[in-house]
């Protein structure tokens, strides 16, 4: 596999709409073949996506509670069931064509679940797979998921990682649909906080390893005017 040129975008705090809005319109541009692979980075307020299998029945309070929460509630086109988004989680979203990567998409789910693993083994904390439920997982506790979507054989969505996360939130629902699931953080796991730059790097190094990319830094601005 040839090394890729490839971008590498942080839209930084933003919310969830905008945030997935502005990643449509790099996807149809890959689509399109007027950009490179690139992966898109991201902090969202406090949110709950839902997937397209999953059910409203698994957020466990009514949408009045969410509201004086401040917790936002959008319906995605990705794989899975429920989960929170919010600051301290990153979620980064590899934009590739699995041809160029020689993988399918269930292949390609498990490769995002690799990375996840071994991003986690560079602070010491040594993750899992689980063959039932997708992600990776400090014991019996869910630290990092994935729910990809795939569009003409383009990936979209990808994964997210608890870093600093508040987990109180995964109380108001069964997180991607499990009952009583336990979801722990990087913070949680390791006792202290972790630096959220520290995990973007090597991120950027695991990914960039894995699907054979060579990774600039690009901005929206400079995106768009592709």
């Amino acid at each position: 596999m040839n090394i890729m040129k490839s971008y590498w975008l942080d839209l930084g705090f933003m919310p969830y709409t905008p945030a997935f809005a502005f990643q449509e319109k790099v996807l149809e541009a890959r689509i399109e073949g007027h950009l490179p692979p690139i992966i898109i980075l991201q902090e969202n307020p406090p949110t709950f996506t839902l997937g397209r299998s999953g059910s409203e029945n698994n957020i466990l309070v009514s949408p009045a509670e969410l509201a004086t929460r401040g917790i936002e509630l959008i319906n995605v086109n990705r794989g899975g069931d429920v989960t929170y988004h919010g600051p301290g989680q990153l979620i980064a979203s590899p934009l590739l064509y699995l041809g160029d990567v020689d993988l399918n998409a269930n292949q390609y789910m498990h490769r995002i679940e690799d990375v996840l693993i071994k991003v986690l083994d560079e602070f010491g904390l040594k993750a899992i797979k689980r063959d039932d439920y997708p992600g990776a997982w400090l014991g019996d506790a869910k630290v990092g998921a994935v729910g990809i979507g795939v569009r003409h054989g383009f990936t979209f969505h990808g994964l997210s990682l608890n870093i600093n996360l508040d987990l109180s939130p995964f109380e108001l629902i069964n997180p991607c649909g499990v009952v009583a699931m336990p979801v722990t953080s990087m913070q949680a796991a390791l006792g202290h906080p972790v630096l959220v730059s520290d995990v973007k790097t090597i991120l950027r190094k695991i990914i960039a390893s894995t699907f054979k990319l060579d990774l600039m830094d690009v901005t929206p601005v400079e995106i768009l005017k592709n």
